[in-house]
């Protein structure tokens, strides 16, 4: 083996090493990165934590806001009012439940700029209403189930579109960077003698 092939090889091994470090290293950037995008979200779809809002007579409608939801095992509801007169009263809960909706019952309402909120732990369907609004249909549900918002599937924490983003551009540079590499072992190059 002469000279020149020996620094050849080394060079196109130091080439091989400091692209698959770098690929290495750009891959697991994108990972911490995505990983700290993902642990950023909150009250997405997912329970343990997460919020979803209910808005109260909206532009002085006589609905909730949406009038059905569906969540997951300690999600909390917040319900926010949009206009005056309105109250949150359980009508029917699982067995074990203690939700009971706004204090006072039947007998308070509440005006716009006020909130109410409870977290539901126990699974199974909740129906309520709003007392002077309930022969007008205001009345709403909420379904409390590991599988919602999964398809069938329990839902995991919802991933920013900034992280796919990051990690699809993550993976082409890692693919181009392999790949050039690869072009290089494979077809060589004239690297000239080390010494010149």
């Amino acid at each position: 083996m002469t000279n020149t092939e020996s620094s050849e090889s080394v060079t196109r091994r130091g080439f091989m090493r400091t692209a698959t470090g770098a690929a290495a290293a750009a891959g697991a950037a994108g990972t911490a990165a995505a990983q700290d995008e993902g642990g950023e979200e909150s009250g997405g779809g997912g329970g343990g934590g997460a919020t979803k809002e209910v808005t109260v007579g909206p532009g002085g409608d006589l609905v909730f806001e949406p009038a059905e939801i569906e969540i997951q095992p300690g999600t909390t509801v917040k319900w926010v009012w949009d206009s005056d007169n309105h109250n949150v009263v359980a009508d029917s809960t699982p067995e074990g439940a203690d939700w009971e909706g706004t204090e006072g019952g039947d007998s308070e309402t509440y005006n716009t700029g006020h909130e109410y909120s409870h977290t539901f732990e126990i699974e199974g369907d909740y129906e309520y209403y709003c007392t002077p609004h309930r022969s007008a249909g205001m009345v709403g549900t909420i379904t409390v189930s590991p599988d919602a918002g999964g398809g069938g599937e329990a839902a995991g924490p919802a991933i920013p579109s900034t992280a796919k983003t990051l990690g699809v551009a993550t993976t082409a540079a890692m693919v181009f960077t392999l790949g050039l590499a690869y072009f290089f072992l494979k077809y060589g190059g004239d690297y000239g003698d080390a010494g010149e």
